[in-house]
């Protein structure tokens, strides 16, 4: 059976994997919707090369996301937390709402009936997939945590060992010449790039057994062993990364390039699991006052994404704003440096508003409990 599993208190050294991981979702959003990956890929060489390198060292942060959720929320007793739904839920549908709303009446007639319709309904009208999936594997966690408790550590590698086998090894190659048409996956899988539902069940467990077992078995009888050095899972992770680089390369003409950018990519699942130890291997004891502050900043992550992931925010800030669709942009000495700083940009700004949102809710929050208290008295007197 699963081992007794002791619950821990906020770790610092994950919250600065969700901070890392939030700058790396925004510099895919300004590789897709900012055109970094198409002008790098026209201009070739160097910049291209670039691009590549930067790019896939950065695979892992959708999938890191759940692997945290379930290496966290697999270990809770209570069978169905409610209370934890609707506070995911209410941001998304305060962000879903408010920004049509406000960009509306600051641009009138740039909002259509449809979009302020499905601004109600950001579950259901897929307003940011990532939160859509995100709030159904919280649904569906406590039957995924009684399956968990249940099963021995061989069966639960099994099962992961299967997952790793149907969404990183089957899916990868059918979508390969020239085992396209020859191994097939239509109507049995699909995942949209790691996408999906299934993606996020599968990252799920994986954070779940790594919270009971790790990753090998010597964890936790040999302290001495090389796979107890946090730089061991750094140098994996990198390496990984280069490889891939290398793949791309080495077989351009062979469709691989989508393929190595799949989120449920072989070696991406490897660099998220070997990146993720890294973080967990990390000891921030001795800093608490740098640990309290990156508690507080990645408090504010999902915001951010919310915020700037908005279809009507996402289009004015890498359009309108920044305009890094402009190849020129990437002509220019120190690019590189520009888009670390665009990134910290958006990451900060975003940040803010979601503060200014927190402050809000706590402020209503406590006129609510203070009304409730006023009526308490009345009623005692």
């Amino acid at each position: 059976m699963a081992e007794n599993i002791k619950k821990t208190k906020r770790n610092p050294s994950i919250e600065l994997l969700r901070i890392l991981m939030m700058l790396q979702i925004i510099f895919l959003h300004v590789s897709d919707y900012g055109q970094y990956s198409d002008i790098a890929q026209e201009m070739e060489g160097r910049t291209e090369l670039t691009y590549w390198i930067i790019w896939l060292m950065c695979r892992c942060p959708v999938y890191m996301f759940v692997i945290i959720t379930g290496y966290f929320v697999s270990t809770e007793k209570k069978f169905f937390d409610f209370k934890k739904i609707v506070k995911c839920y209410l941001p998304m549908l305060f962000y879903s709402i408010s920004i049509p709303v406000i960009y509306g009446i600051l641009m009138p007639g740039s909002v259509n009936t449809d979009q302020y319709i499905k601004a109600f309904l950001p579950f259901l009208s897929r307003t940011w997939y990532f939160m859509t999936l995100y709030l159904l594997i919280l649904i569906i966690s406590p039957f995924l945590n009684k399956m968990v408790e249940n099963l021995t550590r061989t069966q639960f590698l099994y099962l992961i060992c299967i997952c790793f086998f149907l969404f990183s090894i089957w899916q990868p190659i059918s979508m390969l010449e020239p085992f396209e048409g020859i191994i097939g996956i239509k109507k049995i899988l699909s995942t949209q790039g790691g996408k999906s539902l299934y993606d996020f069940i599968y990252m799920y467990l994986l954070g779940a057994y790594m919270r009971r077992y790790h990753i090998f078995k010597r964890h936790e009888t040999d302290k001495n062993s090389v796979w107890d050095k946090p730089a061991v899972y750094l140098a994996a992770f990198l390496f990984l990364g280069l490889i891939n680089v290398l793949i791309v390369y080495l077989y351009p003409d062979e469709g691989i390039e989508s393929v190595v950018g799949y989120n449920d990519n072989p070696l991406a699942v490897l660099q998220c699991t070997v990146l993720f130890r890294f973080f967990e291997k990390l000891d921030m004891s001795r800093l608490p006052r740098l640990g309290n502050i990156i508690n507080y900043i990645s408090a504010g992550n999902l915001g951010i994404y919310m915020i700037h992931e908005h279809p009507l925010i996402r289009n004015l800030i890498w359009y309108d704003i920044f305009k890094t669709g402009d190849a020129s942009f990437y002509t220019q000495r120190f690019y590189i440096l520009y888009i670390f700083l665009i990134i910290l940009v958006v990451y900060s700004v975003c940040w803010i508003i979601d503060f200014i949102r927190r402050l809000l809710w706590l402020g209503i929050k406590k006129l609510i409990n203070s009304a409730a208290n006023n009526d308490k008295r009345k009623v005692q007197k």
